[in-house]
């Protein structure tokens, strides 16, 4: 039979300070107080996944028309950018939460060097931004160590 473990009072204290940051980590998110100008103000959630052919980015947009979104190549970055707008209240109406996200947003994501940039697509349907990037067949290198001197 294992012994019970011990209460440590450090690791629980630990535990309630990461709890902490990540509460206002988010609502700071939501605000835009902790950045310049109010850029970046939230972040769309994105999954990139690579096939045998291309870079596959999918971002999640919902509520965005298509000539809200901005995607763009900048060097070797792909940036997606917007501004979702909050809805301005009519006479009556008070909000007594909101929890969406609403302001700009900017992604910056570094394209490796197999990228084909001149080849790139995008779509978007339902909420979904797809932006696809095909390989120019370049194998890419594995690590080097050099070793230091």
């Amino acid at each position: 039979m294992n012994a019970p473990a011990q209460w440590d009072p450090l690791k629980e204290l630990m535990t309630v300070q990461k709890r902490m940051n990540k509460l206002f980590e988010s609502a700071l998110g939501r605000t835009g107080f902790d950045t310049h100008d109010g850029v970046d103000t939230w972040s769309p959630v994105c999954d990139v996944y690579e096939t045998p052919e291309s870079l596959v980015m999918c971002l999640e947009l919902p509520g965005f028309e298509m000539d809200q979104i901005e995607v763009r190549l900048e060097s070797d970055d792909l940036v997606v950018s917007g501004e979702r707008k909050i809805s301005v209240e009519r006479p009556g109406e008070h909000y007594h939460r909101v929890e969406r996200s609403y302001g700009k947003f900017l992604r910056r994501f570094h394209l490796p060097s197999t990228a084909d940039r001149e080849a790139i697509e995008a779509s978007y349907r339902d909420g979904l931004l797809r932006v696809t990037l095909p390989s120019r067949g370049g194998r890419r290198h594995d690590p080097i160590h050099v070793a230091i001197q």
